[in-house]
């Protein structure tokens, strides 16, 4: 009898949903004055979908790790004993969506009392730096969320536009297998055009200054460079590897006279620059 019940429930919901579009489309000058009848007709026949048990008793969540349970709650807006009919899954998921974890949702009413969520999570691919402040970004250069200061496994990013280039910037590095793009710890992008990299520590370590174009070209020598010569363990401001044919670097002022037995990179050296340099 309950199955019966329930089935008839729904087809009078459905028959009074129809008729009440049907009649607003049709009936033209009278429609606001049907809307109410009707309106008060879909409460009537919503409530009896209520007594016959499609309440809403039960949300369940798949696919959430890094959105708060609360913060669902707040966006989908319902309560317990809500007509399951009377719920606009459409409307949930594009509520649920505007949070900052969620890349894409998908909900759906499970009869008689459930309602399922499926959420799928931005994954962060790297923390970009605006001055003080730090911002967890995803592969796709979304901003997710802000986050209280850099101490983050992810590499630094810093730029107006670097979360957008950062994951083909990576991927490039990577496709030369150096191992010298684990050791990257921030990646500065100049201009809208192209990269400085750090290694090991943002402010103490090496600075490389990459070209806008061949880059994988000067990662290759970069990586011959600190294979041959230990370029990177030397005491340098940066290199900069921007001019085809030359190498470019800039010893720290502190620097103490390297030993006798200092590894030295004098035969790939063009030119040995000290003083101010303008970024370009």
């Amino acid at each position: 009898m309950r199955r019966i019940k329930i089935r008839t429930v729904l087809a009078i919901a459905a028959l009074t949903g129809a008729a009440g579009g049907i009649a607003y489309g049709v009936i033209g000058p009278w429609a606001p004055h049907l809307a109410i009848a009707w309106s008060g007709a879909r409460t009537i026949a919503l409530d009896s979908t209520t007594e016959a048990g499609l309440n809403l008793q039960a949300l369940t969540v798949e696919g959430r790790i890094e959105t708060r349970r609360e913060d669902l709650i707040v966006a989908l807006d319902l309560e317990r004993g809500t007509p399951i009919l009377a719920i606009d899954v459409d409307k949930a998921r594009e509520a649920i969506e505007t949070l900052p974890w969620v890349k894409s949702a998908k909900v759906e009413r499970r009869l008689p009392g459930g309602v399922h969520i499926e959420l799928s999570e931005y994954k962060p691919f790297a923390l970009w730096q605006r001055g003080d402040r730090y911002t967890l970004v995803a592969r796709d250069g979304t901003a997710i969320v802000d986050v209280p200061g850099a101490d983050q496994n992810l590499p630094l990013i810093v730029g107006p536009d670097a979360p957008e280039h950062a994951a083909e910037f990576f991927e490039t590095l990577n496709t030369i297998n150096s191992g010298l793009s684990a050791r990257v710890v921030a990646a500065v992008r100049i201009g809208g055009r192209r990269w400085n990299v750090h290694f090991d520590n943002y402010e103490n370590g090496v600075a490389v200054r990459l070209p806008q174009d061949g880059l994988a070209g000067s990662w290759t020598r970069l990586s011959d460079l600190e294979r041959d010569y230990r370029i990177l363990e030397r005491d340098l401001a940066f290199i900069d590897l921007r001019i085809p044919g030359q190498l470019i670097v800039r010893i720290n002022e502190n620097s103490e006279t390297p030993s006798a037995d200092a590894p030295t990179v004098s035969s790939e050296l063009d030119l040995i620059e000290s003083g101010e340099q303008q970024e370009i």
